[in-house]
């Protein structure tokens, strides 16, 4: 029987490599060389690759029954790595990953619906008993207490094909479980009722599922794609979990409540990573330390209980010789010695394995190799007997030696493609997708290319006697004036990008907005001419061709001590590309702060300084400039390769030394801040200009920037770019690459907005400083520091303050800066100083005041210093009062909350500020008179060379008098059902209409008669824009058929004529035959003129 009941019995996640608690994903061990020893002798231990332990856990389970076997893993991403490869080895093992809270204990938040969810289905399955439990998890995930084994027998619902079935009652059971009613199931806990269809997204599922509903039975159950909405795997039944075991706890009515999770897992074998003992101790120590009340302090595993349930486990050792497979991609020609490998493996008998994360790095696996492989599952492929390489999608750490007969050697993508090797996360979700939404919104402000901006205030239904009902979309212009227009009117219809308040509203019969309209549509045209000459002249000019070493650049890639995620492998890749283009590279990377730019620019700058030329690293600050001297030195120190510093923290003896290296080349890298733009800073040969957080650069420094990187390329970083950069790289004028993949681990910033006071500040920063972390406090000008600094004397006199500004002397703020990282104060009270370049994992509270003084982005940079070692991090925005400008920007933060927002907030800024002019430093811009999507959809289209006047939007006018729309009792959200109209609406091909026409029945079921007919129009839509039919009336006696004024058929079919301009086809037709007989003349329309 096929079941859905959660994440790792299904299929679990494959996850990066280890962590170390900073919320990145650790490689294994150092580089390897190529001529490895053969006769090492095997012996599992704490440092071996993962899937040599996994193979050793599978023995050690088999040999268990029917008790089980847990292993404690040293850290969170270890553990959700070794149960995807187990699951991968055996896909029947039914491992369970059992995550940690992503809180703290005793704190008095919830955990995000994810984790608890996770908790809640492993727990769940743990208590059933059904199979002798493989439990991967790590101590901190061990000590909550947990609800007795017996509790969960009440506790889940479980739907079956079949069954019978009552919304309501359902609906109510839902919540009671912790499920949020009404909202999109694209994460765990949403629910969504479509009439006949329920899209839920249980606790612990690899993904959403769909209830089909039919005669009061549940007649169908299957897996969706949330982005998509694709179906995908047809279920017998769903188990649907608690979304908290805290829940279960709290609902509890008799008998015991909690317990010990060991109460589960009794007879079952205990095994550990090397310092797992180390680590309990310290954690138990912890909560008996904590100032928590007895009966807080009972929600966790006493230490008694802990040694008793532990006497017997067996810890791993932390190393042991091992017998490692060769780095090839270290090696100075890594086809060659894959190549050589694989002929010695096979004359000593040994057969081969190639593991990848996806099927194209086992295809360039197969390329490096020249071999062809057989695609196998794991377990086929360790019995497979013949010459040829086996190939299996698994994504592994690193490969091993197998000591079967014959003997067998995995050989991974890490060791074949190094740092080109995909791997997945599954614990980081992408958060933005580098595009802009072209679709309205129910309450926000539109354009509607005919009559200008307003407001789409809903969908009306409209009926009267004798007429069929059809949906309308209201529309608020000047003066309270409403419109109504039909839904295909949607089509003309774009999001304004700017914020709906305050807008000044055109006239509804667009007298207003033709008169703005015209200048502007002339200046995207002009903008567009000369963006496309500005990009066509970049192409055309010649700049060094830079392709480094493959070994030597490995090698310094192999020094990145964490799997880089997809989103940074991609960045790197399109850079390396346009590096070795031979045309100047002009590319943003956009990614949060940690999110990896600066391995994205250290890789840039070793392919560059690998090729002998220099490198120039501009930042706005000295703080960010010391921070990255930092990183670059330790980096490239193995390389030989010297790293300067030019600011005003240089003394003026060692800036003329640094000139002087630069002239002569002896420099590689030189990072400074627009001190490198002065005239007495020359190159030998400079290759590569990074700029990091360019918007905090003024005009004039702009311009010296674009003289130093003019003819070599140039990468710009930016965690929030300002909006004309944005829109300069959605527009085409520079390539842009977004990371919005947030390291394993990294969890959301909690966001908070209060009112300043004496007890609001003094309680954030205290809670801090009792959990042992440091803090920031921010003011908005230097002059609100000093009574700040009074206020914190008399509220917290016990905690250290130190002070920081930006008219401090050079020295004192190094020197401040380096007083704080080495934790001589509690406290840092700064200006937004403080917005680059900090990165102290300690520091995981920022208390902002005023925030209203800040911008959107300078706000969500701020919040990007706390919450970068892995440990839930607050943000407390507090302020007197704010205006309805500044609060959107706070509710903007607050709603980008998950980390990876740092695009969102960019394109939201775009939307609030508007892109100016994308040539200039003019901060007004015409974008403001279209919005932005419409702006850069006019854009796009002109720079592509098919420019768009708003004249050449058309949508046909369909007059069939029928009724087609989307029933509410099928489609009961408006928002949606505003959304799916809008889609329907700019659907640009009969494909695209096909695949929404599969996701409305898919999602809502099958489509009733008006449903139905919508999709069909939708289609007919699109036979009618391509012949340039403008318009379709259709009734009782016949079909009138009316051309765009520049269209003409030659050919008509038989039984048309042409009358008073149109083309006319008399018939009776009944309002059931109507829609089939006009969608066979517009077919014969088109065949009549192909």
């Amino acid at each position: 029987m096929r079941r859905q009941s959660g994440q790792v019995a299904s299929r679990p996640p494959r996850t990066p490599k280890s962590s170390t608690g900073d919320g990145h994903a650790q490689r294994p061990g150092a580089s390897k060389p190529v001529a490895a020893s053969r006769r090492a002798k095997q012996q599992i231990s704490s440092a071996a690759p993962l899937g040599l332990l996994a193979l050793h856990l599978l023995k050690l389970r088999r040999r268990a029954r029917p008790h089980g076997v847990v292993f404690v893993a040293r850290d969170e991403a270890r553990a959700e790595r070794l149960g995807a490869i187990l699951h991968t080895f055996d896909p029947r093992c039914g491992v369970l990953v059992l995550p940690r809270f992503d809180t703290l204990p005793f704190e008095q938040l919830e955990p995000s619906r994810e984790i608890a969810g996770r908790r809640s289905h492993v727990l769940r399955r743990l208590a059933e008993h059904t199979d002798p439990p493989l439990l991967i998890t790590t101590v901190d995930a061990l000590l909550p207490r947990v609800p007795a084994p017996q509790a969960w027998a009440r506790a889940t619902l479980r739907i079956e094909i079949g069954q019978a079935f009552e919304p309501n009652a359902f609906a109510e059971r839902l919540q009671s479980l912790g499920y949020e009613l009404d909202e999109p199931a694209d994460y765990p806990g949403g629910a969504l009722f479509h009439g006949q269809t329920i899209e839920i997204y249980p606790a612990g599922a690899l993904a959403p599922i769909r209830i089909e509903l039919g005669d009061g039975i549940v007649s169908g159950i299957r897996s969706f794609d949330p982005g998509s909405s694709s179906e995908g795997v047809a279920l017998d039944e769903v188990v649907i979990d608690p979304m908290s075991e805290r829940g279960v706890l709290a609902s509890a009515e008799d008998g015991p409540q909690a317990a010990s999770i060991f109460a589960c897992l009794r007879g079952t074998g205990l095994i550990a990573d090397a310092g797992v003992a180390r680590r309990a101790d310290a954690q138990l120590a912890a909560i008996e330390r904590s100032d928590a009340d007895e009966e807080s302090r009972a929600d966790f595993v006493s230490r008694g209980e802990w040694d008793a349930a532990t006497a017997g486990i067996t810890e791993l050792p932390a190393d042991a010789e091992l017998e490692a497979v060769p780095d090839f991609s270290q090696a100075r020609s890594p086809r060659s010695a894959l190549r050589r490998f694989i002929a010695d493996s096979r004359d000593q008998g040994t057969s081969i394995i190639f593991t990848a994360a996806t099927a194209p790095d086992l295809a360039r696996m197969e390329r490096l190799a020249g071999e062809t492989t057989q695609r196998l599952e794991w377990r086929r492929a360790v019995g497979a007997t013949n010459d040829a390489i086996a190939s299996v999608l698994a994504d592994l750490d690193a490969g091993f030696r197998l000591a079967t007969t014959p003997a067998r050697v995995v050989v991974s993508a890490t060791e074949v493609l190094g740092s080109r090797a995909h791997h997945l996360q599954p614990m980081a979700r992408r958060t933005a997708t580098g595009e802009l939404v072209a679709r309205p919104v129910l309450g926000g402000a539109v354009v509607h290319l005919r009559r200008g901006l307003a407001v789409l205030e809903g969908l009306e239904q409209v009926s009267s006697p004798g007429t069929p009902a059809s949906e309308m979309i209201r529309l608020r212009f000047a003066g309270d004036q409403t419109a109504l227009c039909p839904v295909a009117d949607l089509g003309l219809i774009w999001p304004y990008a700017n914020d709906p308040s305050g807008l000044k509203l055109d006239d509804a019969d667009g007298s207003s907005w033709t008169m703005r309209k015209d200048d502007a549509e002339r200046e995207v045209e002009r903008v567009a001419r000369t963006m496309a000459e500005a990009v066509g002249a970049r192409r055309a000019t010649p700049a060094p061709k830079i392709s480094p070493p493959g070994a030597d650049y490995e090698r310094f890639v192999a020094q990145f001590p964490y799997f880089p995620t997809p989103d940074q492998i991609d960045a790197v890749e399109d850079v390396l590309r346009d590096l070795a283009s031979g045309h100047p590279m002009d590319r943003i990377v956009c990614g949060d702060v940690g999110f990896g730019k600066t391995e994205v620019a250290l890789r840039a700058a070793a392919a560059t300084v690998l090729s002998g030329r220099q490198v120039a690293l501009v930042v706005p600050t000295t703080v960010l400039a010391r921070q990255h001297v930092v990183t670059f030195q330790k980096r490239f120190a193995p390389l030989g390769a010297r790293v300067g510093q030019l600011s005003r923290l240089t003394s003026a003896a060692e800036a003329r030394q640094i000139k002087q290296q630069l002239r002569d080349g002896s420099l590689a890298i030189v990072i400074g801040t627009q001190a490198l733009t002065a005239k007495g800073v020359h190159f030998a040969d400079l290759g590569l200009v990074i700029i990091d957080e360019e918007q905090h650069f003024g005009a004039a420094e702009k311009a010296k920037l674009a003289a130093l990187r003019d003819g070599v390329h140039s990468l710009t970083m930016s965690a929030t770019p300002i909006p004309r950069t944005l829109a300069g790289a959605l527009a085409g004028l520079r390539d842009i690459s977004v990371i919005a993949t947030p390291p394993v681990q990294r969890v959301p910033v909690v966001t908070s907005v209060a009112t300043l006071t004496d007890s609001t500040l003094t309680m954030a920063l205290r809670r801090e400083h009792r959990r042992r972390g440091q803090s920031f406090v921010i003011c908005p000008r230097i002059k609100d520091l000093a009574p700040m600094q009074e206020r914190l004397r008399s509220n917290v006199p016990e905690l250290r303050v130190l002070t920081l500004h930006g008219r401090m002397p050079a020295a004192d703020i190094d020197d401040c800066m380096m007083r704080f990282m080495a934790g001589e104060a509690d406290i840092l009270l700064a200006t937004n100083i403080i917005e680059n370049g900090l990165d102290i994992p300690r520091a995981n509270t920022i208390v902002i005041c005023e925030p209203e003084r800040f911008g959107l982005a300078q706000l969500h940079q701020l919040r990007g210093r706390v919450g970068r070692g892995g440990t839930r991090a607050y943000a407390h925005l507090l302020s007197d009062e704010a205006g309805e400008a500044a609060q959107a920007r706070i509710e903007a933060l607050r709603e980008f909350g998950r980390p990876g927002a740092g695009f969102q907030i960019s394109a939201r800024d775009l939307d609030l500020r508007g892109a100016g002019d994308l040539l200039s430093e003019q901060q007004a811009g015409h974008v403001q008179v279209f919005g932005a999507a419409l702006y850069h959809h006019l854009l796009a289209q002109a720079m592509r060379g098919r420019p768009k006047r708003l004249d050449d939007f058309w949508a046909p006018e369909l007059h069939l008098d029928l009724e087609a729309l989307l029933p509410s009792d099928y489609v009961p959200d408006e928002a949606t059902r505003l959304d799916l109209y809008a889609r329907l609406a700019h659907a640009e091909t009969a494909a695209e209409v096909e695949e929404l026409e599969d996701e409305v029945i898919a999602r809502f079921g099958p489509a009733p008669p008006q449903a139905d007919r919508l999709l069909v129009l939708a289609d007919l839509n699109q036979a009618c824009r391509d012949l340039g039919i403008a318009r379709i009336d259709a009734g009782p006696n016949g079909i009138a058929v009316t051309l765009r004024s520049d269209v003409s058929l030659s050919e008509l079919p038989r039984g048309v004529v042409r009358h008073d301009g149109r083309l006319l086809l008399k018939r009776s037709l009944d309002s059931a035959k109507r829609l089939v007989a006009v969608r066979q003349l517009v077919d014969a329309l088109q065949q009549a003129n192909v």
